[in-house]
């Protein structure tokens, strides 16, 4: 009888593996969706501070007056306010063609602080929600390690080895390529620099692919830290 008993419990050792992975990956989920959430809030603070940027030159691609870049103010408009700023755009706006490109029109100086205005959105905000959200997470840094580290372990079975996001915002240009990596590697970053060495934002492009590469930090390139003040 002793021996039917253990030979009934090894054969539910599979299924209670089987358990326990799928319980661990429901309450992981939530977690690595709350890692990609700060790419998203880093992608929204990056374009709200080059927009400022760019607004404070006499003549930025961005605020000029041809298909592409009035489509992208209308994109980071909806992106932070929830809906356009300009209406009918495809209608409205003829697209230029390359060799027109020399021959830029560019937007007023009324017309970009009418932007700016209605924006009602500053680069010190974007920052303040992007870096509250990371210090949020790290009040629960062991289970997010847990939950990372279940991930990073899987490697190539993982669900986000081939998934690809854009790591760093780059003004439209037309020839610039957004510097892009996966999302496991996206998780190795956050694992390495927001939750083990405590930085308060993600690390520049630059310090990620010397770290990807070989496995060596950089210091501080062009972090935001210094720059804007959070609250506490």
């Amino acid at each position: 009888m002793k021996k039917v008993f253990i030979v009934f419990c090894l054969s539910l050792l599979p299924f209670a593996f089987v358990y326990s992975q799928t319980e661990t990956e429901t309450v992981c989920k939530p977690n690595i969706e709350n890692v990609f959430k700060v790419s998203d809030l880093k992608r929204k603070f990056d374009i709200v501070e080059d927009i400022y940027r760019q607004s404070r030159q006499k003549s930025s691609f961005l605020f000029s007056k041809n298909s592409v870049s009035l489509s992208e103010l209308n994109y980071y408009f909806i992106l932070i306010r929830g809906f356009p700023y300009f209406e009918q755009l495809k209608d409205s706006i003829p697209s230029v063609k390359p060799k027109e490109l020399i021959k830029i029109e560019y937007m007023s100086e009324e017309e970009v602080n009418k932007y700016i205005e209605q924006l009602n959105y500053t680069p010190e905000e974007a920052y303040r929600e992007y870096s509250n959200f990371i210090r949020n997470i790290k009040f629960e840094k062991e289970t997010y390690l847990k939950c990372i580290d279940t991930e990073l372990a899987k490697d190539e079975v993982s669900e986000y080895a081939k998934g690809i996001l854009r790591y760093e915002f780059r003004s439209p240009s037309p020839s610039l390529i957004p510097p892009l990596i996966t999302k496991l590697n996206f998780l190795k970053i956050f694992k390495e620099f927001i939750l083990n060495d405590g930085e308060l934002v993600l690390p520049s492009y630059l310090r990620v692919e010397v770290y990807l590469e070989c496995g060596c930090k950089t210091p501080y390139l062009r972090e935001f830290s210094h720059r804007y003040k959070v609250e506490n």
